[in-house]
């Protein structure tokens, strides 16, 4: 039987209750270990410790959950502080020392993640800001509040307090480069470019290892010089090959075995006093560390940057052929596209050209067609005549037989005038029951004789369904001067049509001498 949403739901949090708490637990016990480690590698009377790992751990483990999730994790980490110090320090100045260790991690942690979410040192400038944040500022002020703690305590020690902050310093700076890295590259980092040379990583570990042995174990005079920076090779071997997590490993490696022999008073770092070995020391393992984080993660930057800049040069340069196909293709549908365009805008020409009902021109056509012929007209000096006619008792016909029967009329009389002129003429429906023809060429003695035919023919044909014959009145006018444009022709051409009407109709008057208004009602 499958679960139902109820008990995913509540195994989902019993999940996240688990994480909440065996989180917290699990840093407070490597921060408790981690602090017994750094308390036992101390060299000085003071029990300032070389390096600090708990705050590399605590770091680590605000910087991988969200902040709501920072409380327990803070209060394990006071407690393991707590536990750890009491053998060697007062209540007072354990509770002092957490006060400061957590103030350093809050704080790094903070600036950290407010200019890097999420912050994984897998870029050149997260370990830059990661250098300046936690190992200058969070470390750095941590430092002043804790030398201020060992001066104030009032014990017998000839150390300096700017020389317990460089210490303390140092010490915590160590701490954090060496563990914080380490536990966030393996812990969410990226996967590495090397992750599978199981066996050149195993050569790495050994030779790291033998080759640490070799400089630290030395003491007093060697007559082959034994030096720290033949380590150097082998932790840019690290960088090189294995990243973020290879570096960081080798780094504790070198560490360990560095921190072991000065604590066993062996080793090319010695000096005159524990203060000063304890310095050197420091200073050598943040510098070998620090650089080769930061070789690390710009090469893992570069490397990623040309991962993604050879699959956008593949993406590009794909095939000749694949590439002229699309090309073709591409052409082919322009053009298909292109006469699909035209061959739309011829119709939405005509659409907004040509009377859905008749099929001829309509009045904005007409009108754009007849300014062109009379323009030409009077450039060559040539005669134009138009006629107007309207069918006569149009209201009647729809009254009587409906609408349709009057489209019927209306195409009927189109098409027998259509039919009767020639192809140069221009012939247009006005509106409703009026039409309008258009004669270049013909002066107003054949525009006469022209509507008297158009006339005659409409009342000899008949209408289809339609048992009466329709009848037309037309007026007809011609151009006189240059001065007169379209509206002078229809102007006169509507005084002949009034004139028509008012005489009878079904009958073919000049537009001259009339007046411009028309009957009511014709």
């Amino acid at each position: 039987m499958a679960p139902n949403g109820q008990d995913v739901a509540a195994v989902n949090r019993l999940r996240l209750w688990q994480h909440r708490l065996l989180f917290p637990l699990a840093t407070g016990l490597g921060y408790y270990l981690g602090a017994a480690l750094g308390v036992a590698a101390s060299t000085m009377s003071e029990g300032i410790a070389i390096f600090w790992l708990p705050n590399g751990i605590l770091l680590a483990a605000l910087l991988l959950v969200s902040r709501r999730e920072w409380p327990p994790v803070l209060l394990a980490a006071v407690v393991a502080e707590i536990a750890a110090d009491l053998p060697a320090f007062t209540l007072a100045q354990a509770l002092g020392f957490a006060a400061v260790n957590l103030l350093e991690c809050l704080l790094a942690a903070w600036l950290l993640q407010r200019a890097a979410r999420p912050f994984a040192l897998d870029r050149l400038r997260h370990v830059v800001l990661f250098g300046v944040y936690a190992l200058g500022v969070a470390c750095g002020l941590a430092a002043v509040l804790g030398a201020s703690i060992y001066t104030l305590s009032g014990q017998a020690t000839t150390t300096s307090f700017w020389a317990f902050w460089a210490i303390w310093w140092l010490g915590d700076g160590m701490g954090v480069l060496l563990i914080t890295p380490l536990l966030l590259g393996w812990l969410r980092g990226p996967a590495q470019p090397a992750e599978q040379r199981r066996l050149e990583a195993t050569v790495l570990f050994a030779l790291t290892l033998l080759l640490a042995i070799w400089i630290f174990s030395q003491a007093g005079t060697d007559n082959f010089p034994r030096r720290p920076f033949l380590l150097f090779p082998l932790s840019l071997w690290a960088a090189i090959r294995f990243g973020v997590r290879g570096t960081a490993s080798i780094g504790l490696l070198i560490s360990a075995i560095a921190i072991t022999a000065t604590l066993n008073d062996v080793g090319p770092l010695l000096v005159a006093t524990p203060a000063d070995t304890v310095l050197l020391l420091q200073e050598y393992l943040a510098v070998l560390t620090f650089s080769s984080l930061a070789l690390a993660a710009l090469l893992q930057e570069l490397r990623e940057r040309n991962e993604r800049l050879r699959i956008r040069e593949m993406e590009l340069h794909a095939t000749h052929d694949e590439l002229d196909r699309l090309n073709r293709e591409l052409e082919a549908r322009v053009a298909a596209r292109t006469r699909e365009l035209q061959q739309a805008n011829q119709r939405l020409e005509a659409l907004a050209s040509i009377d859905p009902l008749t099929g001829v021109s309509n009045r904005r056509h007409f009108l754009e067609q007849a300014g062109i012929e009379i323009s030409r007209a009077k450039r060559q000096a040539l005669p134009l005549s138009v006629i107007m006619l309207d069918i006569d008792f149009f209201k009647s016909i729809n009254d009587r037989f409906g609408h349709e029967a009057g489209d019927k009329v209306l195409v009927t009389l189109a098409d027998t005038i259509h039919a009767a002129l020639r192809s140069g003429d221009i012939f247009a429906r006005l509106g409703g029951e009026e039409f309008i023809v258009m004669l270049p060429g013909q002066g107003i003695s054949e525009a006469f004789q022209m509507a008297e035919r158009l006339r005659l023919l409409i009342a000899q044909n008949a209408v289809p369904d339609y048992p009466v014959h329709v009848t037309v009145s037309a007026g007809v006018a011609g151009l006189e001067n240059e001065a007169e444009e379209i509206d002078d022709l229809l102007r006169r051409a509507d005084q002949g049509l009034y004139r028509a009407k008012s005489q009878g109709r079904n009958q073919v008057c000049l537009g001259q001498g009339m007046p411009p208004d028309r009957l009511a009602g014709t």
